[in-house]
């Protein structure tokens, strides 16, 4: 039975991916263009990461109902919000905190769903 399990894709199917993946960098292109075109938006490039991470997960969750999606879309959110802050002077600590909090949470999101997926698969 374990070996049943090992074999399955426990989060994401690769057509799955390769459309999250084109999402994120449609968003961070745009993204990208809006800075070549407003230059006072060049020091939020973290911002734009996780504003591209995020839309990306909420397009997959919405499509695909992904449970890491679910979890780590609001998270991006989050982070790039409180990168915004960094990024525009409001808060003085630093960025790299945020960004181990996201990829904490990123982690505990995929554990979440291969213990979800693996014991529903039973």
């Amino acid at each position: 039975m374990e070996r049943q399990l090992l074999g399955r894709s426990c989060c994401t199917t690769p057509a799955a991916m390769c459309f999250w993946a084109a999402i994120f960098v449609l968003i961070y292109g745009a993204g990208l263009l809006l800075t070549s075109v407003w230059p006072q938006a060049r020091p939020f490039e973290d911002t734009l990461i996780l504003v591209a991470l995020a839309a990306a997960c909420v397009v997959n969750f919405w499509r695909n109902r992904t449970l890491h999606c679910g979890i780590t879309g609001p998270l991006f959110l989050v982070g790039a919000v409180a990168a915004a802050l960094i990024e525009a002077g409001a808060w003085r600590f630093d960025l790299a905190i945020v960004w181990g909090v996201v990829l904490l949470g990123v982690g505990i999101a995929f554990i979440v769903e291969w213990r979800t997926v693996g014991r529903t698969a039973v």
